[in-house]
Order: structure tokens, then sequence, then C-alpha cells
């Protein structure tokens, strides 16, 4: 079975990120430098890209432009931007359209891996996903993927939903580095003074894929409202359909790509077969410590409340 959704074969160096995609040669994606048009046909267009069923053209203000097309090519112009830049931005948004474009559904989500199960964590930007994931690896659960979780509908069965590792490197802020003790590598961007690195977790998972077994979606709106401020609730139907949403990975393009209805089912199948929750907590670093310990010791007595 394969440890991920599609192979690439590239003409630049993209990092560790998405090693276990790449090969030397005959990759199902071809991601090459070359001539990208002005402007595409879309379906709908935003301040810096234009999408449709096929095609994804994405301009980055001071950066390069990226071509995706039929779930199988990306080429890019590079406009005098690094190969670190280049890297950065087709590991974004160009990837999230190049997944919608051959079928996929990327989430919004950082996650580790417990005893050949994973757990995930999505929410709005900010909400500390990755510094979650980060934490858990430092407290024995193992590091699995980054800001990219890739579900392929076609593999959601009843009572179970492979997933497969968007990104094997986390990228965190400063002060999350030392929150959580990851290690860190090099700077995200070629920009002085932006203090996000890529870093290496204090465990992780080599493995790209696994069966999905829960979804938090990452609140912290119970510190604000003086209620009890660490809270676990579990969701289902179309309230975690409708909280869902919000995780697709660029759902604009997706809508556009793979039209809302097939999106809407995706998630529906997906609900089905996960445990859907919201993990409420205050975002403050003297609560950390806690905040982290429950939600490992959720993950830790699931088996045993869920089977």
């Amino acid at each position: 079975m394969n440890d991920v959704p599609f192979t690439i074969t590239a003409d630049l160096d993209l990092g560790t990120r998405v090693a276990p995609y790449v090969r030397d040669s005959g990759g199902e994606v071809t991601i090459v430098e070359g001539e990208v048009p002005d402007a595409i046909e879309s379906d709908d267009m935003g301040t810096n890209f234009s999408v449709n069923s096929s095609q994804f053209l994405l301009n980055v203000p001071n950066g390069a432009t990226y071509l995706v097309e039929g779930g199988e090519r990306i080429t890019y112009r590079r406009n005098g931007a690094s190969d670190r830049d280049v890297a950065l931005f087709l590991l974004g948004s160009a990837w999230g359209a190049l997944c919608f474009q051959r079928g996929l559904v990327p989430l919004h989500a950082s996650a580790v891996i417990h005893k050949g199960k994973v757990h995930a964590f999505t929410g709005q930007s900010g909400a500390g996903k990755s510094t979650l994931a980060a934490a858990l690896a430092k407290r024995g659960l193992d590091f699995f993927t980054d800001d990219v979780l890739i579900i392929d509908p076609a593999q959601i069965s009843d009572g179970a939903a492979r997933c497969f590792a968007g990104q094997k490197d986390m990228k965190l802020w400063a002060d999350a580095l030392t929150l959580t003790g990851a290690s860190k590598m090099g700077a995200v961007r070629d920009e002085p003074g932006f203090n996000k690195f890529f870093a290496t977790p204090a465990t992780s998972e080599s493995a790209g894929s696994g069966n999905l077994a829960s979804l938090s979606i990452l609140k912290n709106e119970n510190a604000r409202r003086d209620r009890q401020p660490v809270e676990i609730e579990k969701l289902s139907g179309a309230v975690a359909i409708k909280r869902l949403r919000d995780s697709i990975y660029r759902m604009r393009f997706g809508v556009a790509i793979m039209g809302r209805q097939k999106l809407y089912s995706a998630l529906a199948q997906l609900i089905s077969a996960v445990h859907v929750q919201t993990f409420d907590r205050p975002l403050n670093k003297h609560a950390f410590p806690e905040t982290t310990a429950a939600m490992r010791g959720w993950i830790c007595d699931f088996g045993k409340s869920n089977d």
C-alpha cells in the first residue's frame, strides 16, 4: 500500500518537507521551471490567483508565479525568487490546488500518531495547531504532519479513514520553539527579521500514512467567557460538517476545482468514520503545560473509551 497519495519529480530541491513524495524520475506529478501565462480563464479570481476546474494560477507578490494543471504538473516562473521561497509557496497554495485537482481533500491540520492511530488538530490560523503537535511530540506522542493533512475520499470506509502527511517538517515561530523543545532548522523565508523557522520535533513517525482516529477543532472561547477553560466536546452530523468546512485547506480553491457538493460529500464521509470534537483551551504560556497534558491524556485514553 502506498505511503503517499502521489509521487513527484522536481527540478529544484524541495527540502525534507515532502521527501517521501519525491522520485528521481517518473513521478506522477512533474514540477518544473518554465513559461507561465499571465492569466487563465477562471471560475473564481482573487487578488493574486485565478482558478478553474483544471487550472490554478498563483502570483506571489514580489515572488514566483505558479501554474498547476490537471493534477499532473506544476510550472513555476521564478521572478528572481530563491529556491527556498519558490518551494515555500509551491508547497502551500499550489500544493493544495494540486490535491484538489487529484480528487484529494487537504485539511489545514497538524497531527501526531499514537499506537497506529492519527490524531489531528485543526482550527483558524494562530490557533496553535503546530505548537500543540510539537509539544505532544516532546511528551512522547510521535509527530505525524504539520500544516497539511491529506484525505482521500476513495479510502474512507465504515469506521476507517486513511490519511496522508502533507508536510514532514514543522514550521514554528521562535517563541514556540522554546515552548515545545523542538530543534530549530533554517528560516522559513529568505527575509531579514522573519522569525519563523523549520523545526524538528522531539519524536517523529517516519510513516507518511495512517488511520485517522480523531479531529480536534481548537478553540479559545471559554477563557474569554469566564467558563471552565479546558473542555472537550464531541461533534456530529451537520454541526461537525459546519465546523470542519473551515478546516479545508484553501476551501475557495476546492469549491472551484472539485465543486461544493463533492467537498461536502467528502466531509460527510469523514465525520461518519472519525471522532470529531472541539478542544477549548486558553491560549497563554502559563496554562500551556496543563492544557497539553489534558489532550495527551485524552489521546492515550482514546482506545479504551472508543474501541
